[in-house]
């Protein structure tokens, strides 16, 4: 299986032997459609909930107003829609769009030149969007990509137990970690986490770290300082504190299959997560605004500001593909704030353009949206983005070893600060 460059054993002859198998089915299934039947779009999200349908839809909507539509290919899973992407974007069997992951998950595809140059695009909607997104899918002053989706990183909380116990929403770092002290108290786990699935272990180091410094931690990103930076350390320590003291539910939970469960339970009462993570919320009955509201993580260094984490996923375009040449009309029309209403609405996201018509959004949104416009809220790209691939692959599961023990606090900041050490040498 390959994931984020990192190549990891199967096992086995007859495995490797299937897996060819497999890979030589998916390419003939590609070359087999001819270059003039129109562009493709491929991507990964044919689960709950499935993007297969809303790109179709758009698809429809993108034919009738700029006469450029595209066929919609849906991969049952992230390994299969990269493979795909990856063996065919330097030939012609190319998809002409696809999505992917931004920042330092993007650098890959951009360095084989197999990309299609959109800035011109941004260019003219340069007052609509926020010069952070821009900057994820920006290689060398140069945009690659249009946004899928942005997401805001807040706290998720049970309204219920908020107003059973009279628990009102913290303004600074010492009244949330009051907050969570009582609840303890009261027999209730303050916050959600896990460990499976890897990536979630980066959430709470990111989330901590960009509240002591956020300059710090975009510094740790790109190799400017390391894990053994005192900031980083403070960092550490903060989060050892709250593992120690049983703010968070066992490393083994599963974030999507239990949390949510929890949370209407009254077993938890906060989850740390993007907002797209609300689909779990409701999928379990819970109303937004009635059952559940959100709030953003306070700072701890007040000097910091207003801070808030994000995530953007790209449209990517092919530059080799056989109707490459509508790349550039198909990304004006997408990042227009009219098209990114329609698609914010049928998913419920929150549209990264500040000219769309938010009124459909869920009301905990709407105000999440409201607050970070008025606040002038500084956005910093979540780790998984933010870091080169080598390490973050290496260190999540170093994360998820200091959440399991805290103890060994010590040796995971010295296995971190190697691995950075180890990949920035190289560069």
């Amino acid at each position: 299986m390959i994931e984020g460059g990192t190549i990891m054993k199967s096992g086995g002859l007859l495995r490797l032997t299937a897996c060819v198998a497999l890979m030589i089915a998916l390419l003939g299934s590609i070359s087999g459609m001819a270059t003039g039947q129109g562009s493709r779009l491929f991507h990964d999200k044919l689960g709950a909930p499935s993007w297969q349908g809303p790109f179709e839809q758009m698809a429809e909507l993108a034919a009738e107003e700029v006469g450029v539509g595209w066929e919609t290919m849906g991969y049952a899973n992230t390994d299969m829609h990269q493979t795909a992407v990856r063996t065919s974007l330097p030939s012609t069997r190319a998809p002409e769009m696809f999505t992917w992951w931004s920042d330092f998950r993007m650098e890959a595809l951009y360095k084989t030149g197999n990309l299609v140059d959109v800035t011109e695009a941004w260019d003219n909607r340069a007052d609509e969007y926020n010069p952070a997104l821009r900057k994820a899918f920006e290689f060398d002053g140069r945009v690659y990509g249009v946004p899928s989706n942005l997401a805001y990183w807040s706290v998720w909380y049970s309204k219920s137990v908020f107003e059973e116990h009279g628990i009102e929403l913290p303004k600074t770092w010492d009244e949330l970690m009051e907050i969570c002290e009582l609840l303890v108290d009261k027999g209730i786990t303050p916050f959600g986490q896990t460990v499976q699935g890897r990536w979630p272990t980066f959430i709470w180091f990111q989330e901590i770290l960009t509240r002591l410094d956020p300059n710090a931690y975009e510094a740790l990103m790109i190799g400017k300082i390391n894990y053994d930076h005192p900031t980083v350390r403070h960092a550490f320590d903060i989060w050892q504190d709250m593992l120690e003291k049983g703010y968070f539910v066992d490393g083994g939970t599963d974030l999507f299959a239990d949390c949510p469960r929890m949370l209407v339970n009254g077993q938890i009462a906060m989850i740390l997560i993007g907002d797209w993570y609300t689909d779990g919320l409701d999928g379990v009955g819970l109303k937004a605004g009635v059952d559940y509201d959100t709030f953003i993580l306070p700072v701890i260094n007040e000097e910091v500001g207003n801070v808030i984490i994000y995530e953007a996923a790209p449209i990517l375009f092919g530059e080799k593909a056989a109707n490459s040449k509508d790349a550039i009309k198909i990304a004006e029309w997408w990042l227009s704030p009219e098209t990114q209403t329609r698609w914010c609405s049928i998913l419920g996201f929150i549209p990264p353009n500040a000219k769309s018509d938010g009124s459909f959004l869920a009301e905990p949104k709407k105000n999440l949206l409201a607050r970070i416009n008025e606040g002038n809220y500084r956005l910093v790209n979540r780790y998984w983005e933010a870091t080169p691939t080598e390490i973050c692959e290496a260190a999540v599961d170093e994360f998820a070893r200091f959440m399991l023990n805290p103890d060994q606090k010590e040796d995971v900041i010295s296995v971190l600060t190697t691995i950075a050490d180890r990949y920035w040498s190289g560069q």
